[in-house]
């Protein structure tokens, strides 16, 4: 999938939209935990490729932590350096119906997993 994100572009003099391969498959994962697990390694993984340190920038938690920090007690990913509102675009690409999960996003540098399986 890709991750789509607005960045000012120097040649055309406006924002444009850009599309950041990301290396995640929704179908491929059948519970809200397996694919927030997924998803953060990817997440890494584009962290690092764009110079971020993955240990420092990106984080997962679990549903216990995460509902100290208000997101209530889901999986959550969490890249607050990453691409400009990031999680709005995937969470409208990260989900698995037939699994019975979806995501979104409390902020635009986060992602939540949403699911009754697990």
């Amino acid at each position: 999938m890709d991750i789509n994100t607005l960045m000012y572009s120097p040649v055309t003099g406006r924002d444009e939209v850009f599309k950041i391969p990301f290396d995640f498959d929704p179908a491929e994962h059948k519970t809200a935990k397996a694919a927030a697990t997924a998803f953060h390694k990817a997440l890494r993984k584009l962290a690092a490729d764009t110079g971020h340190n993955p240990d420092i920038e990106v984080r997962l938690l679990s549903p216990k932590e995460a509902e100290k920090f208000v997101y209530g007690p889901f999986w959550t990913v969490v890249y607050e350096a990453g691409p400009y509102e990031w999680a709005v675009s995937a969470s409208m690409q990260t989900f698995n119906r037939d699994a019975g999960w979806h995501s979104e996003p409390y902020h635009g540098f986060d992602l939540s997993f949403y699911a009754g399986n697990d």
